[in-house]
């Protein structure tokens, strides 16, 4: 959201306005649901998904049944829907999360569509994709930079390292905070000179080095969980051109980011770039990659008309 634009208002009246138009996608066994419509006459995405249950209070909820309607009853195997007591003191059942004004390219991106796999050469990075990124719209970083400059969500941050070299740990907006198996964080660097894998020299080692060291040392001292229960990667393509590190607890349900093809962990790179000549571009830059695109991206049509994508 631009400087420009007056704040949002989030509270139950606000959304109680909201004006759903469409689904744009939703995962059953998750529970989680895309819906587009309108807030405060701005285009606006809705998401939300059922927060996860936390194990130390299965009793609890359990004692806070008020209805039970069972639907299915073929001994031994019952199925029923529940309704809970509303009790000021218990677990939220809804993670809300809103984006408003919601851009084209916003829709586009939660929309379900059709993926294709993509191959790109160092020669379509330079034909296709630089000139993709070099026009990214610079404006729809300002919420990183808010965070990295410390005018947003300051309260969030876990971890901060200042200067050129240092970086930010936070919460990820996709972590409701309350599951230690769903843990899922952001690292964001404070460099603006990479925006993707592709960037990354030799001479970058010591910081994603220090990235690694600080969320192993953070999560124990934070969270309890030791380094050997979490995955620290990095995706290609990724959805925004500021460099950042994914975190995420090994238990937490796969989700497309973390497949094969988008999800690079950050060790393997730490380890192609100890590789790479110490002069002039890196393995990762020399690199082809392979990867799942959606037929809504901003890329998909220069990939196509470029052969990247096969249609047999």
């Amino acid at each position: 959201m631009s400087s420009s634009t007056s704040p949002l208002e989030v509270s139950t009246s606000s959304l109680a306005s909201f004006t759903p138009t469409r689904i744009l996608s939703e995962t059953t066994s998750t529970g989680s649901i895309y819906v587009l419509g309108t807030l405060h006459d701005l285009p606006t995405i809705i998401h939300l998904q059922k927060t996860v249950l936390e194990s130390e209070k299965v009793g609890e909820v359990l004692r806070g049944l008020e209805r039970l309607n069972v639907f299915l009853e073929n001994q031994p195997y019952f199925s029923t829907h529940a309704w809970l007591k509303p009790t000021p003191d218990r677990s939220p059942d809804l993670q809300i999360k809103i984006i408003c004004p919601a851009s084209e390219t916003h829709i586009k991106k939660y929309s379900q569509q059709e993926r294709w796999m993509v191959v790109e050469t160092p020669e379509v990075y330079e034909r296709v994709v630089l000139g993709y990124i070099d026009g990214f719209d610079e404006s729809r970083l300002g919420w990183v930079y808010a965070i990295l400059d410390g005018k947003k969500e300051a309260d969030r941050i876990l971890y901060r390292k200042q200067g050129e070299d240092g970086f930010v740990i936070l919460p990820d907006l996709k972590w409701d905070q309350t599951s230690m198996n769903a843990l899922y964080l952001t690292v964001l660097v404070q460099t603006r000179s990479i925006r993707s894998l592709r960037d990354l020299t030799p001479s970058h080692i010591p910081l994603l080095n220090s990235i690694k060291q600080a969320v192993y040392t953070t999560v124990k001292e934070k969270f309890g969980v030791g380094s050997n229960k979490l995955r620290l990667f990095v995706h290609y393509q990724p959805s925004y051109y500021h460099f950042h590190v994914h975190v995420v607890h090994i238990e937490a349900e796969p989700a497309s980011g973390m497949l094969v093809g988008q999800a690079h962990m950050l060790d393997d790179l730490i380890t192609l770039l100890e590789l790479s000549p110490s002069s002039g571009p890196s393995i990762l830059a020399q690199k082809t990659y392979t990867y799942p695109l959606g037929a809504e991206h901003g890329l998909f049509e220069g990939m196509k008309a470029v052969g990247a994508i096969t249609f047999d």
